[in-house]
């Protein structure tokens, strides 16, 4: 029954009542007009009975409800400007909040898409603390295969290394990103393919077998079912496809399995190890293991068991290498957590803020209703009615913010992941699912208690005497003042700290892309080639290369061409003990140097200085001859010439080569990173099937590389080409997840400085309006224009510099957490606390100021008239 015929019903029954009762009175020798009187002051107060019986039927806390939401509305149509305020205020906060949170879920605490992914583990080899080396390193396939066969703590173990193939046949000739996996890596993870079978034990060492990605069997073939079995060409071989993977698999991606691993590419492809483990040399470190443990086994339970299977190899072969296993979800997000947690962080504290500033705002709002609760009180109204409508117009603002925030989260979403660099991992499992509206509605109830809890609390304590005495334009009581001046102060200290962490981190970007390269960029153009077929075996490769530099250095406007193993900023490479046989210093003290194989005029076309001796001959190709990074030469050789000298590394078993050069030092990883130890040798002493061309241009680069492309494909029409790429763009990929984060964090901070500006000035032009009286009798009495205004900037300054004083602290407190992220640049740098307060205070001034010179063109008579 509706609520509305049962209130008509109710009346209908208390004036038939009424009626009977004055009948019976009037039958009695009553008049009419005294049974009817009589009757109703023997019934008692009306409403108080229809409100009693209304509770008796169970609905009136609902009917309330909807009575305080309809008065909230009205009071909101009342005032349009601070309702649009304060729900877009609201909506940009927790859409950002949620936008980010749906960001951290999905990256950092949903659990990877595995069966039981709390018991998979990357196994990792790290270094003791003597080696100087922060970051581990991949393990060897000799442990591996101890661990697979004795591990009693490990349920599963697998193996896996990225490789390169070239696929033909099938359109174009592409360059697919590959994992040789042990035959159980799949079932250590828990998958199993959609369409046809996973790999036998017996297929491990052999080549041949391959399963699809499902966006390879769908890019590629169509999604045709009948694949199975079909012979595809990769590097040159055909290959049977025996299955393909769910479209849900989502598999971590390059450096995600550990450092040193391979470009942040999607695995398209999976192939079988192709050898036997047992076999390959204990300092190989190129694998990555994921290893299951079994239930109830702890990693540390893990971990010592792992080392104590390698003890005959740590003791046979001088190792002074451990074992750490990492959970395997920390190991995909170890370089994402950081920066996530640092933007939650941020736009948490943005929307306290605007949850201040909106509370702040409704404070001045309620502070002309206290007549009104004054008068309601008076009338009969509780203070907990009171104190409920406030927090009801609280709950109906953040509704409202927090469903217009719902959709700019979901915007927020999209347009986070087309911003956010390529390598930030499991992106696209980041979207709005029940954790995150949970996560939203906790939001918009801790704004809603946020912002409405003091107003209401303000507004049930209110004297009626008191508010009904009181005039239109008095001035506010000194608490509720010093209140508002608190909020204004919180406001001020939370902006300071986002100010000084956006500085912190604009400051450490700029300090990283004015760092010297140790290379030029501009018109430096790199194309990377695989020679992947069979036919480049036996010494083909050198052959084929030097016949590609020829070529291309016949290309009009090409200045210089050369080849390297590796590019810089690409990551590092070819990790070994750096060695001089004429030494007599201990392998433990000997540094790690990441080696790179190149073509004699690899540096001219980089632009990487020659700090002394020569760069190779064009008839040095397979000669034993390096050159050294100056790092090198200063840790090997101290105060001496190393010109002449012999260093020898990949294993110490190699050759002894004679260093002929020394040239500047170039970063192999990201420019905010130590310089590696770096030699080169000619490209023929080892010949890396990977080689990335470099081509120093006079002009237009574009239309050098596409002569070149032309040339390449002219030479080998079955050679994949990826996108060429300039040093420029390699340059930025590698300072793209810097750059994403300080971008965001100076977003951050800047709304919270224009939030901040716009709650000081809300604030002091509500108060600047409530003393319009008080300064229409200044004006009268004399003052003068700049008297008022300084008196207006005083109120409103006195809560700014508390508040910046304490944000200051809260800068230089929280600035240790930073410490990671910074580079060249000190936490506490005191020029930039320094241009962050000058900041805070010219916008608070700015803020003050507005109100203040309206305040100050105040007409006194119609001030005096209002009054």
């Amino acid at each position: 029954m509706k609520w509305g015929k049962r209130n008509d019903d109710l009346d209908e029954e208390i004036r038939a009542h009424l009626a009977m009762a004055a009948r019976d009175r009037v039958e009695r020798g009553e008049s009419p007009a005294d049974a009817a009187f009589n009757a109703r002051r023997e019934f008692g107060n009306e409403a108080l009975v229809k409100e009693i019986t209304r509770e008796m039927w169970g609905w009136t806390a609902i009917q309330r409800f909807y009575q305080d939401v309809r008065y909230a509305l009205r009071q909101m149509r009342r005032s349009p400007g601070f309702t649009a305020v304060a729900v877009l205020t609201l909506a940009l906060g927790l859409g950002a909040a949620t936008a980010m949170f749906s960001i951290v879920n999905g990256v950092l605490l949903r659990p990877l898409e595995y069966h039981d992914p709390g018991r998979l583990f990357v196994a990792r080899t790290v270094l003791p603390p003597e080696a100087r080396i922060a970051h581990d390193f991949p393990i060897n396939a000799r442990h591996f295969a101890e661990w697979r066969a004795h591990c009693r703590s490990c349920e599963s173990v697998s193996l896996i290394q990225m490789a390169d193939l070239t696929l033909v046949g099938a359109g174009e000739p592409v360059k697919l990103y590959a994992l040789k996996t042990s035959w159980n890596f799949f079932q250590t993870l828990g998958v199993h393919p959609v369409l046809g079978r996973d790999f036998l034990p017996g297929e491990e060492r052999g080549l041949g077998q391959v399963i699809l990605s499902d966006s390879l069997w769908r890019s590629r073939f169509r999604a045709d079912p009948s694949i199975l079995g079909r012979a595809i060409q990769l590097n040159g071989e055909p290959h049977t496809v025996i299955g393909v993977m769910p479209r849900s698999l989502v598999l971590p991606r390059g450096d995600q399995w550990g450092s040193l691993f391979g470009p942040a590419e999607e695995p398209l492809i999976f192939e079988p190890l192709g050898f036997d483990p047992s076999q390959l040399r204990a300092n190989n470190l190129n694998y990555t293991s994921v290893i299951r443990l079994k239930p109830g086994v702890s990693r540390g339970q893990a971990s010592a068991e792992l080392n104590a299977l390698l003890a005959d190899f740590v003791r046979q072969d001088h190792l002074q290498t451990k074992i750490a296993l990492f959970p395997l979800l920390e190991q995909v997000t170890r370089n994402a957590r950081t920066s996530l947690l640092l933007l939650l962080g941020a736009v948490g504290a943005v929307l306290l803020i605007v949850c201040v500033n909106v509370g702040n705002l409704m404070l001045v709002q309620t502070a002309g209703r206290y007549r009104e609760a004054g008068v309601r009180l008076a009338l009969g109204a509780s203070r907990t009615r009171l104190f409920g409508q406030m927090l009801k117009e609280a709950l109906v603002l953040v509704a409202m913010g927090g469903t217009l925030g719902l959709l700019l989260a979901y915007a927020g979403l999209k347009l986070f992941a087309a911003a956010a660099p390529i390598d930030l991992p499991r992106l696209e499992e980041a979207h709005i699912d029940w954790h995150v509206l949970a996560f939203g509605l906790a939001a918009a109830a801790f704004s809603t208690f946020t912002c409405g809890l003091v107003p209401a609390w303000n507004l049930s304590r209110t004297e009626p005497l008191d508010s009904l005495k009181a005039s239109a334009g008095a001035t506010e009581s000194g608490h509720k003042l010093r209140f508002r001046e608190i909020l204004v102060g919180l406001e001020v200290a939370l902006s300071t700290v986002l100010l000084s962490v956006g500085g912190l981190l604009l400051l450490s970007f700029v300090k990283v892309m004015h760092v010297d390269k140790g290379f030029e960029t501009e018109r430096v153009v790199t194309q990377d080639i695989s020679f992947l077929s069979p036919k480049y075996a036996h010494g083909g490769r050198a052959r084929v290369l030097r016949l590609m530099l020829e070529q291309l250095a016949r290309i009009p406007g090409v200045r210089a061409v050369g080849a390297t193993s590796r590019l810089p900023l690409t990551g590092e490479d070819w990790i070994a003990n750096l060695h001089d046989p004429d030494s007599s210093r201990p392998e433990r003290d000997e540094p790690l140097a990441n080696f790179r194989f190149v073509t004699p005029d690899y540096w001219r076309a980089m632009g990487i200085p020659l700090v002394r001796g020569r760069f190779f001959r064009e008839n040095e190709w397979s000669q034993q001859v390096a050159i050294v990074s100056e790092g090198a030469g200063r840790f090997l050789w101290p105060g001496q010439d190393p010109i002449g000298r012999h260093v020898r590394g990949l294993g110490g078993a190699g050759p002894a080569f004679d260093v002929v050069g020394v040239v500047g030092e170039v970063p192999a990883g990201p420019l905010d990173q130590n310089r590696p130890t770096m030699v080169y040798t000619p490209y023929s002493f080892e010949s890396p099937v990977g080689v990335s061309l470099v081509l120093r241009t006079a002009g237009d680069p574009d239309s050098a590389i596409r002569a070149a492309r032309a040339m390449l494909a002219q030479i080998d029409p079955e050679m994949a080409l990826p996108p060429a790429q300039t040093m420029e763009q390699i340059l930025d990929a590698s300072v793209a997840a810097r750059r994403f984060e300080m971008r965001l964090a100076v977003a951050f901070a800047l709304a919270a400085l224009l939030l901040a500006g716009l709650g000081i000035c809300g604030v002091i032009s509500f108060a600047v309006a409530r003393r319009r009286p008080e300064i229409g009798i200044r004006i009268a009495m004399g003052a003068q224009s700049g008297q008022v205004i300084a008196m207006v900037l005083r109120q409103g300054m006195r809560p700014v510099l508390p508040g910046l004083l304490a944000g200051v602290a809260g800068a230089m407190a929280s600035s240790r957490l930073l410490t990671g992220e910074l580079y060249q640049v000190a936490p506490r740098d005191p020029r930039l606390i320094l241009g962050v307060a000058a900041v805070m205070l010219s916008t608070a001034l700015v803020a003050c100021w507005l109100p203040a010179r309206r305040g100050a063109a105040t007409d006194p008579i119609a001030a005096l008239r209002a009054e």
